[in-house]
């Protein structure tokens, strides 16, 4: 089945540069699956039920995340930063949270964890809810020992170059531009982003291929060996692998699943 419909919330301007979207996940009387597509980002989110608050961060990824409507409480928040842009709030590299999903008590400290999951857990309304979290996002960011890696704007300016070049460069392509080794720039990746260049630019590549197919969905069968053509693919080969290994499934499979 589709994934469910979420609503938009508006993020609070001084976090704009790190935040992407905050949404609150809604589920009707039939839901179907929550499906989170890999795009580079980490999202930290917030369940709720009439017993419990639980806060996780979930890190950046290269495989298709779903949940089931049943793991999925009516209630849930989520803040979606910007890929890049969740390193100054959790106090580690973001390799370490990569594939996993933490607790904020783990990444924060027990003390820390159940104070915000106690105020989410009485705020009334999910905009409340949002801006007590986006209050804590922002005491952590002017704390004394916020996480600030030598390389974050080496980082912050590959991820602009992959996201906007019209032909993605390769990763010893972006290395020159930059001035810097290769090993350097994996490394730096691995701390600000959580995956190294060539993975992000492989996922870059694969959200546009995404994108190109729901805008050529509209009414129409995509034609996805023009869609390879244009997200930068070998070939239509290529672009199907890529889905088999990002999503399980082939383009067409996915393109039907969503349209469900």
């Amino acid at each position: 089945m589709a994934a469910p419909p979420d609503t938009a919330l508006a993020p609070r301007a001084d976090l704009s540069r790190f935040i992407q979207r905050a949404r609150v996940l809604w589920r009707g009387p039939s839901p179907g699956d929550y499906v989170r597509v890999p795009d580079g980002t980490v999202e930290l989110v917030v369940r709720v039920t009439p017993t419990t608050c639980d806060v996780h961060a979930l890190g950046p990824r290269e495989q298709v995340v779903r949940k089931a409507p049943s793991e999925v409480p009516p209630d849930t928040l989520g803040i979606q930063f910007k890929p890049g842009g969740a390193y100054p709030f959790f106090g580690l590299p973001m390799s370490e949270l990569a594939h996993r999903s933490l607790s904020i008590d783990t990444l924060w400290g027990k003390a820390d964890g159940a104070r915000l999951r106690a105020a989410l857990a009485e705020a009334p309304t999910s905009q409340a809810r949002l801006r007590t979290l986006e209050a804590a996002l922002v005491d952590r960011l002017h704390r004394d020992d916020v996480f600030e890696p030598a390389a974050a704007y080496l980082v912050r300016r590959g991820i602009r170059l992959l996201t906007d070049a019209v032909e993605i460069p390769r990763v010893a392509e972006l290395a020159r531009t930059l001035g810097v080794s290769e090993r350097h720039l994996r490394r730096a990746f691995d701390d600000v982003l959580g995956m190294g260049p060539k993975s992000y630019a492989r996922l870059v590549r694969f959200q546009r291929a995404l994108q190109a197919s729901r805008v050529q969905g509209q009414g129409a069968r995509p034609d996805w060996g023009a869609i390879a053509a244009g997200a930068g693919y070998y070939d239509q080969a290529h672009l199907i692998a890529d889905f088999r290994a990002v999503l399980g499934t082939t383009p067409g499979a996915w393109t039907r699943s969503r349209a469900a």
